[in-house]
């Protein structure tokens, strides 16, 4: 047994790979990244420090005057994290507040500050460290997966969590058929659950008959893959544990059981769910707990007085004492906010208000600065290559019109207009500091050249006009792509009206229209949008963490072929057989998966794929890599520098590489 780790050579080699140099993690003696020790032990051994005392937080010093809760070296566990600052020791007190533009979804920069993983990414950006698991090991044959958890950790409520967490989930959630029918996700291999064998409270090991490459990179990257639910919360709502189950349920207004449990889980499954909550206080080790909403929809949070990390003076985290949601469901309403100072950080502003941010920076008593946005394309587009519309299928499926409608966008203008000319005009592609990138992947048909889409479209046959100057299809119908979209970046909007624009120029008549999430939703899932639209979030460990999910069927969140997809992984039970080049490209991309991560053989077989993938040209890509403004109140500290912020990237979950649990404000209240 042993664990995945990297020589400094390798490491050095690693972070030149993953964006840039190692004034990444160090700029002139000063940190890019506050970091952590996975215990007090590797703290010990790393600086030949100890920490022999606890730092209680003012909040809580009350409540365990009053015994309401024990004092905190009895709440931590016998082994923390130590998290290094960015800047310095902070002080207690304040409240952060960021806005979400969805009532029970998504809200990045409250989400986020709270969101705790069984693994982390380290700050190289490459590496596995440990989280809320205390350690782990690896297998020589990448079979077997052994995890420590941290003796004496508990859960929010004072709960111990222990290896039955992890036991209750795999066998009585995604080992039982009416909650889960078909398991899915990292765990599973070829629809089976692993071998699961519990050593102790604080030991388990996971044993699979084939070896598993990814497995521990996307338990770093997304928190819905832990592996583990509070048990002693969710039997309650569990027919094997409560007989009164379905009476529970009806009293809470579901239909049955397994709707109920459903429900309850739901803030428990993957990032984008955090945010769901609806019972004060259910248990969590996220850095903050779930206390009230209120009529406008704003969620307030409080620290856990549990939480398993302390600084290097053993303070316990986080810093600050509570965490505010405000839902501010019109994106320009919540940029405007922003402006105002309203929010005590904010992420999800767009480059366009930039010059009005720093305008504005000592009226709203805030600072701004500016990250790389680290992803293969900042808006992508997929035609519905499995559209029930037999005509527009035939015309997307021909290459030459994507060719056509790629070349047809003007991407040089839509970086002036949209982003100042600060960002790159880029095909669909991977990141240039990626390991598989080659330059021809963001100029492939990336020009702008509305004379060579006349001439394709014409090729193809589509050379007849309606009488307003529209081109005809094949069946005398005018083409007509109805681009329906959900945006919660404008950025993006401005984007899709452009692209509208330049197709209309070229006699493909399209009209651009915003639709609320939920319904874009709706018809992406059942295959009834002509093309759609969103970010790619295309990096290295986040493709193989999301198993190449951006980079095929079905496209991620374009949703080009959903029934392709489903023919597939149901082995043709289920779906729409697909055409043999994408059965290939999916074999290509299992067999990249397959090899062993960091190898050469791994970058051999990447390279394979990616040049199919993005050969094919199956989504169209627009602008990559634009700064993203980061807006900070002005007495909040060890936050991000203006001159050496880092990336930001959904692959690295954006604020968690920042560590929100050590930031604080001077003074101690915001």
């Amino acid at each position: 047994m042993k664990r995945i780790i990297f020589t400094s050579a390798l490491l050095f080699a690693l972070i030149l790979l993953s964006g840039g140099t190692l004034a990444q993690v160090m700029h002139e003696g000063e940190l890019v990244y506050p970091f952590q020790y996975g215990d007090l032990d590797a703290y010990t051994a790393a600086t030949g420090n100890s920490i022999d005392s606890w730092g209680e937080p003012p909040m809580l010093a009350e409540r365990v005057a009053a015994g309401e809760l024990p004092p905190v070296e009895e709440r931590l566990p016998a082994q923390p994290v130590v998290v290094q600052p960015l800047e310095q020791i902070g002080e207690y007190g304040g409240e952060l507040k960021g806005p979400t533009a969805l009532p029970n979804c998504c809200g990045w920069d409250v989400l986020e500050m709270r969101l705790q993983k069984l693994l982390t990414i380290d700050t190289d950006l490459a590496s596995i460290v440990p989280n809320i698991a205390q350690d782990y090991e690896v297998s020589d044959d990448l079979t077997t997966f052994t995890f420590h958890l941290r003796e004496g950790h508990k859960w929010s409520d004072g709960t111990p969590f222990t290896t039955e967490d992890f036991r209750f989930y795999f066998e009585d959630v995604l080992g039982n058929t009416d909650l889960t029918p078909a398991p899915g996700g990292p765990w599973v291999l070829d629809g089976e659950l692993p071998q699961m064998d519990i050593i102790d409270d604080t030991t388990i090991t996971f044993t699979y008959p084939e070896p598993r490459n990814g497995l521990i990179i996307q338990l770093g990257s997304e928190v819905g893959h832990r592996g583990f639910r509070p048990s002693h919360y969710f039997q309650q709502y569990h027919l094997d544990y409560n007989a009164d189950a379905n009476a529970l349920a009806d009293e809470l207004g579901f239909e049955d059981w397994v709707q109920m449990f459903n429900a309850k889980m739901n803030t428990y499954n993957f990032t984008w769910n955090l945010g769901s909550e609806t019972d004060p206080y259910s248990p969590t080790l996220n850095t903050f707990v779930f206390v009230s909403e209120d009529a406008f929809g704003n969620k307030l949070y409080e620290r856990n007085p549990y939480f398993f990390k302390v600084d290097t003076a053993g303070n316990q985290l986080p810093y600050t004492d509570t965490l505010r949601r405000l839902l501010v469901e019109d994106v320009q309403v919540q940029d405007l906010k922003g402006i105002a100072g309203e929010y005590t950080h904010f992420g999800w502003g767009t480059l366009a208000s930039y010059p009005t941010y720093r305008e504005n920076e000592e009226a709203g008593g805030y600072r701004t600065a500016l990250a790389e946005y680290s992803r293969g394309n900042e808006y992508a587009l997929g035609f519905n290559f499995t559209t029930e519309n037999m005509p527009l299928r035939e015309i997307f499926w021909d290459v030459r019109f994507r060719q056509a409608m790629s070349v047809a966008i003007n991407r040089e203008e839509i970086n002036e207009l949209v982003y100042f000319g600060l960002a790159n005009a880029s095909q669909n592609s991977l990141v240039p500091s990626s390991n598989f990138y080659e330059p021809w992947m963001t100029t492939h048909y990336a020009q702008y050249d509305p004379d060579l889409a006349n001439q394709l479209l014409d090729e193809m046959g589509l050379d007849q006009r309606d009488s307003d100057g529209f081109r005809l299809r094949p069946d005398g119908e005018t083409l007509f792509i109805n681009f329906q979209v959900y945006v919660p970046e404008d950025a993006w909007r401005q984007i899709g009206e452009l692209i509208s624009s330049y197709w209309n120029e070229v006699g493909v008549k399209t009209q651009y229209k915003l639709i609320g999430d939920s319904l874009f939703r709706e018809l992406r899932n059942s295959n009834q949008l002509d093309v759609s639209a969103w970010g790619a979030d295309i990096l290295d460990i986040g493709e193989v963490a999301s198993q190449l999910g951006n980079t095929r069927v079905s496209w991620g969140n374009r949703a080009s072929g959903i029934p392709w997809r489903d023919w597939i992984l149901s082995d043709g039970e289920n779906g729409e057989e697909p055409p043999e080049v994408i059965k290939e490209l999916w074999e290509l991309g299992e067999q990249f998966l397959e090899a062993p991560y960091g190898t050469d053989e791994w970058i051999e077989t990447g390279k394979t794929f990616y040049n199919a993938s993005f050969g094919g040209l199956y989504i169209i890509g627009t602008i990559q890599r634009p700064p993203q403004p980061l807006l900070f109140k002005t007495n909040l500290k060890n936050t991000p520098p203006n001159d050496t912020v880092g990336q930001w990237a959904w692959s690295y979950r954006q604020w968690v590489m920042f560590m929100p649990e050590q930031w604080y404000f001077e003074g101690g209240s915001n």
